[in-house]
């Protein structure tokens, strides 16, 4: 799959694509049955297939005071796009020009003068140029005066409502990984770029990889049975997320002990997917009595995984 960021950058192969657009953030099921019915649409007219998509998500930009924290980042994104069969990712980088961009102006400069679009496939519910001002019949009409055709897709709906990013994020923040890998269609996962810690871990006897959350989605303050994507494998882990109350208040993050010998990690993209909630997050008395607990979540682990 190829990944396009902008106009400029756009190669022949994906022009006349038959496209989808939306933010699409967890590449849940109800997106993968979209992508599903973007590539049945695409194969009678042996046109390429191609999300487009927006980053930042436009919610930054719009509201900043009350982000909303991303399931997935570009890297997790392509990788469920690429397997789910697209030819293209095309990132669109929304900024408050894009905002202030009419409807009319959006689909004439960048799917018809810049995309060339054959075909449009798109949320029923789904609204775009300034101020949301263009919908589906939107589209149609100006379809008919481009010559591309319009489709509406209807949510997927399962076990009494619509497969949808905020469900994953409820159920990520209830602690329930068998509702989210439903959700996704997998396990649910966070994946950063490994960052220097204090090196805290290693001296009690459990190396760590430090992972910034940021704008991340995460499960609340605690710790977690875990897998670290490593080299091509899952490895068994356990992770804290917190702050370290014992030591201090050291900023939100994730710990992730692998409980077997990895490579160093510093400064790799580490995925971690989720399996259970061990316990909450505790402020210790002593160094010594952290590391007893330490011991203690690393042997549910093991037991979890049936690791001797």
């Amino acid at each position: 799959m190829v990944i396009v960021r902008g106009l400029t950058n756009l190669p022949e192969s994906l022009r006349g694509a038959v496209v989808t657009i939306g933010n699409f953030d967890g590449v849940h099921r109800g997106h993968q049955s979209l992508f599903e019915r973007l590539q049945q649409l695409a194969q009678p007219l042996n046109a390429p297939t191609m999300a487009i998509t927006f980053e930042p998500h436009p919610r930054r930009l719009l509201h900043p005071e009350r982000p909303t924290p991303r399931i997935t980042g570009v890297r997790g994104k392509a990788r469920w796009m690429e397997r789910a069969g697209l030819d293209g990712m095309f990132i669109l980088h929304f900024t408050h020009q894009l905002q202030g961009l009419s409807a009319e102006g959006f689909v004439q400069q960048i799917l018809v003068d810049g995309l060339q679009v054959q075909q449009i496939l798109i949320g029923r519910n789904f609204r775009f140029g300034a101020r949301g001002q263009g919908d589906f019949s939107t589209l149609e009409q100006m379809g008919q005066q481009h010559g591309f055709a319009v489709e509406a897709s209807d949510l997927l709906q399962q076990d009494g409502g619509a497969i949808s990013s905020t469900r994953v994020r409820e159920a990520v923040s209830q602690c329930d990984f068998v509702k989210a890998k439903w959700l996704l269609g997998r396990h649910f996962e966070v994946e950063m770029r490994v960052s220097s810690g204090q090196k805290r871990g290693r001296g009690m006897g459990f190396p760590t990889a430090n992972l910034p959350l940021r704008d991340r989605l995460h499960p609340p303050r605690g710790v977690y049975i875990v897998e670290g994507r490593v080299e091509g494998q899952w490895v068994p882990a356990v992770a804290n997320i917190g702050i370290n109350p014992t030591f201090g208040d050291e900023g939100l993050h994730m710990e992730v002990h692998m409980l077997s010998d990895c490579p160093d990690l510093y400064h790799r993209h580490l995925r971690v997917r989720f399996h259970a909630f061990v316990r909450e997050e505790q402020k210790f008395a002593s160094q010594e009595a952290l590391i007893a607990q330490i011991g203690k979540d690393v042997a549910k682990a093991k037991q979890f995984f049936n690791l001797s």
